[in-house]
């Protein structure tokens, strides 16, 4: 059993994803919770809530002798919060994306880089067992990666845009949910080297482009497709077919597939799709094998936490 003290953790931001951070930072053994802050006075029910102080200015967690924070804030108050910790020697878990804009998100990294300090850009799926699964049968059951197509498509109900920073350009289905399925590629695939895009508001009246397509261009030479819009029914989403215990509808879809000479693979169930060998020369004309991966459920954003706490201790690599 280990005899370490618990890394205190603090959180900036009591929306949806700063209450998960709450309460995972609670429940794991490696971390302490020490306190929340929210420019919000309603939002302290949160912090009595785990028994810990509320605090309305950012700032004054210096004071509470914090290891490291998470800041779960609207995106354009990322870079300077994050700068403000990275500057004090705090390390930071910053919620994705980095930062509102390419410069702002740089300029975060420089500073990290400059002070030598851990920064954490909170993109959960690389710690679910779906994507790793996923992420080593692209690699040794595929063959010669060729292509992959992947969707991010759902309805957003117009309640959920009541919070005027989502309405900015700050925001976004760019910014909010296609920037996880860019780093799902980035880590499963490869890095991406080109791009070719468009993007308009087809639907929503707000500061951001609600509906966009791209093609992508992997090292190594594989192509893929990518769209993307929250203003339709569909069940062709990481959000509606990968269980999270968000409160978001299952509808048990596949919305990716990526695409090798010697398999193709179906995601999120994990379904390998390729020809027997044994039967005859492989082609179009021979009977596909469908085999589905069996992969143990685990909660990615325990994960992520186990992960930060471990980097502030120097055991683990971002």
């Amino acid at each position: 059993m280990s005899t370490e003290q618990p890394v205190r953790l603090a959180v900036i931001g009591a929306g949806a994803i700063g209450s998960i951070h709450l309460d995972r930072i609670a429940s794991n053994p490696l971390t302490e919770l020490v306190a929340l802050c929210d420019t919000r006075s309603e939002n302290d029910h949160l912090a009595s809530q785990h028994g810990i102080p509320f605090v309305s200015d950012y700032r004054d967690l210096i004071a509470r002798d914090v290891s490291g924070v998470v800041i779960a804030t609207p995106n354009h108050l990322h870079a300077p919060m994050g700068e403000f910790f990275l500057e004090q020697g705090i390390p930071v878990l910053v919620e994705k994306p980095i930062a509102e804009s390419v410069a702002a998100g740089l300029g975060l990294c420089e500073t990290a880089r400059r002070h030598e300090v851990p920064l954490l850009v909170g993109h959960h799926r690389r710690h679910n067992p779906l994507v790793r699964a996923a992420k080593e049968l692209i690699a040794s059951d595929l063959g010669i990666l060729l292509g992959l197509v992947t969707m991010v498509a759902m309805r957003k109900p117009d309640s959920y845009y009541d919070l005027p920073w989502r309405r900015t350009a700050s925001a976004g289905p760019l910014l909010v949910n296609l920037i996880h399925e860019v780093d799902m590629i980035r880590y499963m695939c490869a890095e991406i080297v080109a791009v070719s895009a468009d993007a308009d508001r087809l639907n929503r009246t707000w500061d951001f482009d609600d509906t966009a397509s791209a093609i992508l261009q992997l090292r190594g030479g594989a192509l893929g497709t990518v769209f993307v819009t929250e203003s339709t029914p569909s069940p062709w989403s990481w959000e509606a077919s990968v269980r999270e215990g968000m409160g978001f509808h299952d509808a048990g879809q596949d919305y990716a597939r990526f695409l090798g000479t010697e398999a193709s693979l179906s995601f999120p169930s994990l379904t390998l799709w390729s020809y027997d060998r044994a039967a005859g020369e492989p082609g179009w004309h021979q009977p596909l094998n469908a085999r589905r991966i069996a992969v143990a459920a685990d909660d990615p954003y325990q994960a992520q936490i186990s992960n930060f706490a471990e980097v502030i201790r120097g055991k683990a690599e971002p």
